[in-house]
């Protein structure tokens, strides 16, 4: 049975000489902090316990093995046995991590204590499994609550004597993530059973973050810290990118990440062909921004991953039927592609400048195209309005058509269908048309849809789109934003591919 390395009792000590010191003493807000924060952690670590005895039996039962069951009751003893002392080691260390905000100088050894690396996949240790648990649960963490975490590491830092972001924020996901995983090597926990501790970490603990945050929040404003910060001091600013502070292994999952992030990509259907060839080519520049700048995953507010997003919603109505060598958009885009391509990553605000200034272009062909639609909409109800009034009889009496079990499923995919929902329609010849949803005429069940200029290209009643719904040559296409959409993908997978 292969158990991880205990700390060194040496470092327990220090930790422990530490929060008994007269340096201890913490400015009261950081302290109030610090305790509400410590209350809620200790609660969920207590109903993770809680749940880890029935997860480990439940697993013992469907075991494949009498070797594998043994492994899994005897992981319920150890956890048992070993619980308050992991929940004691998790909270020291978090007063540690406080305490450490007012002390940057401190020369005396007692007071050095091991952080995360920076970054948010800095977390990597030998075992690469581990590692991409850990690495998918602080990015989830940190794309659900950035903008919470980015204010309370800016309200913090008018109190700390650290400069604090996302990744060393003694409450941030990372710093977490840290604390259980040495509170549970001082106790030698074992490898396999310490990756279902951690997924139980992440369901009872980190899916909490928010409330965390929140009220943390909430204590530094009512002392008057900051508390007019309304929109997110940008975190990305943190530390400047020019200069990072990644190791080899970091830089490394980096790449590993956005190589996951460009497969998504290259096999999102929602993305048509000629968009997916021309997004394909800003693999390379966002590798090379990933490495430079460590906040590239964490930041949702990033210029570059704003970039990315902004050429894929600009372009989500492209189809077989554009002409990549004429289309205005396609040109602004192809520019866009070539300045990043020569991008060298020291300066944010030169992708901020070409965000704007294509922002700026793309807003005018749709401040344009909004016009269109708005003007097929009043026709459509002036057409309906007159319908009414020559033949009333005819909107009210329409027969209800008759649904099989397949229509019914067509007909929960037409209840997805809102105003500006984008579809993809393919012919008996292979070509798609794609357009976008702009008016839906009741009680005739009529929908109109528009292409992406704005022209009324295809108007179908109801009982026809529950018929190509379900037979699939009408489907709905998904226009979140393509940056978040693949990061969420590629995080779910590798925590199910660890989890295997």
């Amino acid at each position: 049975m292969h158990i991880d390395g205990k700390a060194g009792a040496d470092h327990r000590s220090s930790i422990e000489l530490a929060i008994h010191s007269p340096l201890a003493r913490l400015p009261v807000i950081l302290l109030q902090v610090h305790d509400k924060a410590a209350q809620q952690l200790k609660s969920h670590l207590q109903v993770l316990f809680d749940n880890a005895d029935a997860t480990l039996f439940e697993m013992a039962d469907k075991a494949r093995s009498d070797a594998e069951q043994s492994l899994f009751f005897e992981a319920m003893r150890d956890v048992r046995l070993k619980r308050k002392n992991i929940e004691r080691s998790f909270l020291e260390r978090l007063l540690y991590a406080f305490i450490k905000l007012t002390q940057p100088a401190a020369s005396d050894s007692t007071l050095l204590m091991a952080t995360p690396a920076q970054g948010v996949f800095s977390l990597l240790g030998n075992d690469l499994e581990r590692a991409q648990v850990i690495n998918a649960m602080v990015a989830k963490v940190l794309v659900r609550d950035q903008s919470a975490l980015c204010h309370l590491s800016t309200r913090l830092n008018t109190l700390s004597r650290v400069v604090l972001n996302e990744q060393n924020n003694p409450l941030g996901p990372a710093m977490l993530c840290e604390y259980f995983l040495q509170a549970e090597r001082d106790q030698g926990i074992e490898i396999k059973v310490k990756l279902i501790m951690l997924q139980l970490f992440e369901k009872y603990l980190l899916s909490h973050t928010g409330q965390l945050y929140a009220d943390a929040n909430q204590l530094l404003i009512a002392t008057g810290a900051l508390p007019d910060l309304v929109s997110a001091t940008s975190c990305c600013s943190a530390q400047p990118p020019g200069h990072p502070q990644q190791s080899p292994e970091t830089g490394e999952y980096a790449g590993n990440l956005v190589e996951l992030l460009f497969d998504y990509i290259r096999g999102d259907r929602n993305l048509s062909a000629p968009l997916q060839n021309i997004v394909g080519q800003l693999q390379a520049p966002m590798f090379r921004i990933a490495q430079m700048d460590q906040n590239f995953f964490s930041c949702d507010s990033h210029p570059a991953r704003r970039l990315l997003n902004a050429i894929a919603s600009a372009a989500i109505g492209w189809d077989s039927s554009v002409d990549c060598r004429s289309h205005p958009l396609h040109r602004q885009i192809s520019h866009v592609v070539q300045q990043l391509a020569s991008y060298s990553g020291h300066d944010p605000g030169l992708l901020e400048s070409w965000l704007h200034d294509f922002l700026m272009l793309t807003q005018t062909e749709h401040d344009r195209v909004e016009l269109l639609e708005q003007h097929i909409r009043d026709n459509e109800l002036a057409t309906h309005r007159q319908l009414q009034a020559i033949r009333p009889w005819l909107v009210s009496s329409l027969p209800l058509p008759v649904l099989d079990e397949q229509d019914h499923l067509g007909l929960l995919l037409v209840s997805q269908l809102r105003i500006g929902t984008w579809i993809d329609q393919q012919d008996d010849q292979g070509s798609h048309l794609r357009c976008k949803l702009i008016a839906i005429v009741e009680p005739e069940g009529r929908y109109v849809f528009v292409n992406r200029s704005g022209i009324k290209t295809l108007e179908k009643n109801r009982s026809e789109l529950i018929r190509q719904l379900r037979c699939g040559t009408i489907l709905l296409l998904d226009d979140s934003l393509l940056f978040d959409r693949a990061l969420a993908s590629v995080i779910e997978s590798l925590g199910q591919s660890a989890a295997q």
